[in-house]
């Protein structure tokens, strides 16, 4: 009886070490498809989403305790998340792909991002790859029939910024919307070019617009500005021309014979069979109508 209970307290504590020697500690790079480290990565440990790492700034990570038959999560923003089985390495190194659907599901709100999923608020949204194909000396024109409930008018004035209401012109002292550029607060958005914008979201509602108290009560559009990456630079050039001019002069009006012909052809170009609206348009002579 002895000696069957010291055998069994031997294999416990054998079982306790050999449990404690399964532990084990992990560590790699984290990369994307073109060999640049991902910095912010998480990495975490299926099951115990508590115990987890972020990557550094050179993609690095190092994870402890972790079992040698875990499986480990990693994922990152505009990443499709992958499970890899530890199987006892001790070093992983994971290349990350590109998730195109997960970025356009991805909103920038005031406090953060947000998937479209989940927001409750009224929000519009339009992307880089939208805004490059505009030309537009001004990029508050760029919203102009992408975003619904906003509304563009512009004063004609050369060089001047267009008038911009979120859902209809019944706004707080008539003004425009404020803007939240890269989280700082500005009146215009003029200075901006269409390339330097990574997107721009629209916040229409008070549940969108809540956290900015009066100042967002014209509703708020937040842009956020394409950042620095490491890696080779590349240069794109593009290249547009366009002029403005307001017309210092009146322009040259129609006599009353000219008027009435016009309005003769307009009416058989509506209805061919409907005769003319005046009979003989040149006894009007020279004068005005």
């Amino acid at each position: 009886m002895k000696k069957n209970l010291l055998i069994t307290c031997v294999m416990l504590l054998f079982a306790v070490v050999s449990m404690a020697q399964n532990k084990i500690t992990v560590s790699g790079v984290v990369s994307d498809k073109t060999g640049m480290t991902v910095i912010g990565a998480t990495v975490s440990v299926k099951g115990a989403p508590q115990q987890g790492v972020v990557t550094g700034l050179d993609g690095d990570y190092k994870i402890t305790n972790v079992p040698s038959n875990a499986v480990l999560l990693y994922s990152y923003i505009g990443m499709k998340a992958q499970e890899i089985a530890v199987n006892g390495r001790t070093t992983i190194n994971v290349v990350m792909q590109e998730d195109n659907m997960l970025i356009d599901e991805v909103v920038v709100v005031g406090y953060g991002v947000q998937r479209k999923s989940d927001l409750t608020g009224a929000v519009g949204s339009i992307k880089s790859d939208d805004l490059k194909k505009i030309s537009t000396p001004n990029v508050a024109n760029a919203l102009q029939g992408r975003v619904s409930g906003v509304f563009i008018s512009a004063s004609g004035a050369p060089g001047s910024s267009p008038e911009v209401r979120i859902r209809g012109i019944g706004t707080t002292n008539n003004s425009n919307p404020l803007y939240v550029v890269d989280g700082m607060f500005m009146d215009d958005i003029s200075f901006l070019s269409n390339h330097d914008i990574e997107s721009m979201e629209v916040l229409k509602d008070a549940s969108a617009t809540a956290m900015y108290g009066s100042r967002g009560a014209n509703g708020v559009i937040i842009v956020t500005t394409k950042q620095g990456a490491e890696g080779k630079a590349q240069v794109n050039i593009t290249a547009s021309e366009g002029f403005q001019f307001q017309n210092s002069g009146k322009f040259e009006m129609c006599t009353a014979s000219e008027y009435a012909m016009l309005q003769n052809e307009a009416n058989l170009n509506i209805n061919p069979d409907g005769g003319l609206v005046y009979d003989d348009p040149a006894s009007f002579g020279k004068g005005t109508y």
